[in-house]
């Protein structure tokens, strides 16, 4: 009883964060809309920042962000903090590794885990047809440069995704910043580019910036994404269905490195004398660094 009414108060809580955005956000102050927009796509990380803390992360003065709880109709930053606590189906970090735990016996994780890794690879080669992957080849193969975007745990999937594409001698960068930092960010894009973002859950807004930047420069988008492909629509080129596990439990991203490496690979095969030339000159370099011959032999 007390699990089925703490859940309903989180599902309603979080109804509330982001009706009260919608209802009152032309009454707020541009600042105050900025902050109410971007602690929403925060999510629950926000409750893990202290006031100073968080409000550098949006760029903004702490005083803007209490002026933001209150503008919303919060009595305060705390009361704020628990509505942004409250996620519908992505719980805190802290609440999906509980029921995560509950679920599997200590002594049968290390079997548990490998067996939803197998699901989920089974899931992908249904939900990934062959075509959609090789049209998203054809994308990041067909332009100048790749460039990664992601956010939290995301943002080491897009440095990861930039270190091997690079690797294989395809010019490649990552966007990880948030808040105003990203807009420095934004400003590196060229019409060359081919962009893959992953993007969870919900539409957020510096992934709705992003698009609006990519269709300015006519740059083509690859999602990456769990269910927000069909809540995107025209601004995105193609979409791969890549989940990170069960709702609500502990997240996965093993299937997203699977794709993005099959992704690198992919478009190795497309230039394979350029990535075996990049990848010989990354071994002679190494070398020259350490006084021998270290390789490297995989992108």
């Amino acid at each position: 009883m007390y699990t089925t009414v703490m859940a309903t108060a989180v599902a309603s809580a979080t109804d509330t964060y982001a009706e009260r955005v919608a209802e009152r956000g032309e009454q707020l102050a541009p600042a105050e809309r900025r902050v109410a927009e971007l602690l929403l796509d925060l999510g629950p990380e926000a409750t893990l920042l202290s006031a100073a803390a968080l409000a550098e992360q949006l760029g903004t003065s702490d005083a803007t962000v209490v002026r933001t709880a209150k503008a919303l109709g919060y009595s305060g930053l705390a009361e704020l903090r628990r509505a942004l606590a409250a996620y519908g189906d992505n719980p805190p970090l802290g609440e999906r590794l509980r029921r995560t735990l509950e679920q599997t016996p200590a002594d049968e994780l290390f079997a548990s885990t490998i067996g939803n890794q197998l699901s989920a690879l089974e899931t992908l080669t249904r939900k990934v047809s062959p075509q959609s992957f090789q049209d998203a080849v054809a994308i990041l193969a067909g332009r100048d440069r790749v460039v990664w975007r992601g956010v939290g745990p995301s943002a080491h999937l897009a440095a990861y995704g930039q270190l091997i594409t690079q690797r294989i001698g395809k010019p490649s960068t990552a966007l990880v910043h948030t808040g105003t930092s990203f807009a420095d960010e934004l400003l590196t894009l060229s019409p060359t580019d081919a962009i893959v973002v992953f993007a969870y859950g919900r539409l957020q807004s510096h992934v709705r910036v992003l698009l609006d930047r990519a269709a300015t420069l006519t740059a083509p988008v690859v999602l990456i994404t769990d269910t927000l492909g069909r809540k995107v629509g025209a601004g995105v080129t193609t979409t791969l269905e890549c989940g990170r596990g069960a709702p609500g439990l502990f997240a996965s991203h093993g299937t997203t490195l699977v794709v993005i490496e099959a992704l690198v690979l992919a478009i190795a095969a497309t230039q394979q004398a350029e990535s075996e030339a990049s990848l010989k000159e990354l071994n002679e370099l190494r070398a020259a660094l350490v006084g021998r011959r270290i390789d490297v032999d995989t992108p």
